[in-house]
């Protein structure tokens, strides 16, 4: 449980206990007759899913590697990417595009971090020799993993110019 939410249930329930003490012994009269304590109710907390370990930056890189080699087939990048399984083969369509004209990328992935509502990845993209440029893929939990984010996916087909049902233009 977050530190916030419970010094939200102690506080309270302290200001309550300290309250029927100080009260108690303050009204002069003496009587063996119980006080009445005010009882308070509290909302069950719905449950927060667990989210997945933010991953190593050598981790994410290997992913991202893997999603932009046309030599992996696109069964094994498929669910590592979210919602695009009504378009399959979109995976190595965005990898051999750029290809098709000689062009080399790469991306290196320098950190990351957890970002409502998921995960942001930081690090650099390089096509050929142009000097890398700064890059930033979101990543959703989901399945009790981290997916690449589909929004991100259709960015890059949208990048190389590549159409897919599955990103609407």
């Amino acid at each position: 449980m977050p530190r916030t939410r419970l010094a939200g249930c102690v506080l309270p329930a302290a200001a309550i206990i300290a309250s029927a003490l100080l009260t108690s012994g303050c009204s002069g009269a003496t009587t063996n007759e119980p006080q009445a304590i005010a009882q308070t109710t509290q909302a069950a907390v719905p449950a927060v899913p667990a989210v997945p370990a933010v991953p190593s930056s050598e981790e994410l890189t290997a992913l991202l590697t893997r999603m932009i080699d046309p030599t992996v087939p696109d069964a094994e990048k498929v669910p590592d990417i979210q919602g695009i399984e009504d378009d399959p083969g979109l995976p190595n369509r965005i990898a051999e595009s750029p290809r098709r004209n000689g062009t080399r990328i790469g991306i290196t992935i320098t950190s990351a971090r957890l970002a409502p509502p998921g995960m942001l990845a930081e690090g650099t993209f390089t096509i050929d020799t142009i000097p890398p440029q700064p890059i930033i893929v979101n990543f959703v939990a989901e399945d009790g993993r981290w997916k690449i984010e589909k929004a991100w996916a259709c960015q890059m087909a949208y990048t190389f110019m590549v159409q897919s049902t599955t990103c609407p233009a």
